[in-house]
């Protein structure tokens, strides 16, 4: 079937299915843009103006699906699974037991899973170990989610379709199949709010994409929204947003979306790296929300390589650090020793970041002041928690240390040399659409991150929160006094 006779066949489905559509938007060829299908004005639209309306009934989820209209006795044991494993038997129930008698196959003809002539899955589960390496140093390449995806394979294949849920005609399912379906579901599925007349019956707003995996699991139900899908995304240009209603889905235009404009939608915070993961794009100007990473083991690398710690005692500082934070009672103290953290394209910087290098540096001034390898374990530990509470303090009062400022500068800079010299450069003519130009673009994304956050007077002075710089000989006096040094030998 031809990409113009698909979406005709979509467009007439969805008039069958109930959803109405404006007459101000229609299914666009955007193959010339790398971008499929999408939604485009073809009058001027204002903010607040209704797009399409979806039934909740035509949305494909557990609850209206053939298969437990088919097999009611598997329910019970088709509910133990998680809702992403749910849906994941769901349409391969739809693709590969009812394939051309399923209700959904003209909405399946739109999507990767079969219009594979123009569409192609680029998330990074489908990329090579080759094509992987392009993304370094990225810390993206740690999250890609083969080997997740494999264990959920093996979880359900082929034991637990053909005896628990009693489907043998899923047995077969390779790995290559699952994970298109999987992959189909992390980039089009939506996590629909669940409607309770007696608890939110007034409750028009999206989910907060931050709530935890246990609070999505009760409220909210993972489904495939046809047209709704159709959107593209981007960051910067987004106009419209899902409203849930108790009887459907509704777009909204947000801002003036003027004719022969694209419609677009957008996925929740991400940076173009995981964009990429996801969805297999990436917004070629940035993402609003992008950000670089900073491992734990670059800033242990910085210290050491400067003589200020050895390895295995910088290991034991922040092992201490995590002690005091599990033996905190009163829930006040956060664990600052993360595997990385986030540096924000906006020159913004996780507070954690901020306190891990502030202490570390106190920490190193003391240590070079007198050595404190020797000490007892529970004098380190005191020295440690001193220090630990007296940075908060500082934090807290928003000031940090001159010695902070060069500490963090240099770490920012060891991360920058980490990156290419291409992600230094912008696009100066139209990408190439291919995977080592889409690697490119997120290193480039996270290197204007780092560049970005390595200015300290935009990060430090002149943003939302202000810092002043205090003497670190007067800080360090201030908690190593003579009295101190005394209880601790």
């Amino acid at each position: 079937m031809s990409f113009e006779a698909a979406t005709r066949e979509f467009e007439q489905w969805l008039a069958h299915q109930n959803i109405t559509i404006s007459p101000k938007v229609a299914i666009a060829d955007l193959r010339h843009q790398y971008q499929g299908r999408g939604l485009l004005a073809t009058e001027d639209i204002v903010p607040e103006e209704e797009l399409f309306s979806i039934p909740r009934s035509s949305m494909l989820s557990v609850s209206n699906s053939q298969l437990l209209e088919d097999r009611p006795e598997i329910r019970e044991n088709l509910l133990t699974l998680t809702q992403w494993e749910q849906l994941t038997i769901v349409l391969l129930y739809e693709l590969e037991v009812l394939k051309a008698k399923s209700r959904w196959l003209p909405y399946f003809n739109v999507l990767p899973i079969k219009d594979t002539d123009n569409l192609e899955f680029n998330q990074l589960m489908f990329w090579t170990d080759a094509e992987l390496k392009l993304l370094s140093p990225s810390l993206i390449v740690e999250r890609v989610g083969k080997d997740v995806a494999e264990g959920v394979y093996e979880k359900l294949f082929p034991t637990y379709v053909s005896q628990q849920l009693q489907l043998p005609e899923l047995a077969g399912v390779t790995l290559e199949t699952y994970n298109r379906v999987a992959s189909i579901i992390m980039s089009y599925s939506f996590d629909v709010e669940k409607f309770d007349p007696e608890t939110n019956g007034d409750s028009d707003e999206p989910m907060d994409m931050e709530n935890a995996e246990e609070l999505l699991e009760l409220n909210f139900f993972k489904s495939m929204i046809p047209l709704a899908d159709t959107l593209n995304a981007d960051s910067k240009l987004h106009n419209a947003s899902l409203v849930y209603t108790p009887d459907s889905l509704v777009m909204v235009a947000i801002k003036p979306i003027a004719k022969a404009e694209q419609v677009y939608n957008t996925y929740s915070d991400h940076p173009n790296s995981e964009i990429l993961r996801r969805y297999g794009y990436v917004e070629w100007s940035g993402s609003e929300h992008d950000f670089g990473e900073v491992p734990l083991s670059l800033i242990k690398e910085y210290f050491v390589s400067k003589g200020l710690f050895t390895m295995k005692f910088v290991d034991e500082l922040l092992s201490i650090m995590s002690e005091i934070v599990d033996n905190d009672n009163s829930d006040r103290w956060a664990d600052i020793v993360l595997d990385s953290y986030d540096c924000f394209v906006s020159q913004e910087v996780i507070i954690e970041f901020i306190f891990i290098v502030q202490v570390l540096t106190v920490l190193a001034s003391i240590n070079s002041l007198n050595s404190m390898e020797h000490l007892s374990d529970e004098s380190k530990y005191q020295l440690v928690s001193r220090v630990f509470k007296k940075c908060y303090k500082l934090i807290e009062s928003r000031k940090l240390t001159k010695y902070f400022q060069h500490t963090y500068k240099d770490i920012l800079d060891l991360r920058l040399k980490q990156y290419p010299p291409a992600a230094a450069e912008d696009f100066t003519s139209e990408p190439e659409h291919d995977r080592a130009s889409l690697a490119l673009a997120v290193l480039r994304s996270e290197y204007k991150s780092f560049k970005n956050c390595s200015d300290t007077d935009a990060v430090f002075r002149h943003g939302d929160v202000k810092y002043s710089f205090v003497s670190d000989e007067a800080f360090i006096k201030s908690i190593v006094h003579k009295k101190f040094l005394d209880e601790l030998h």
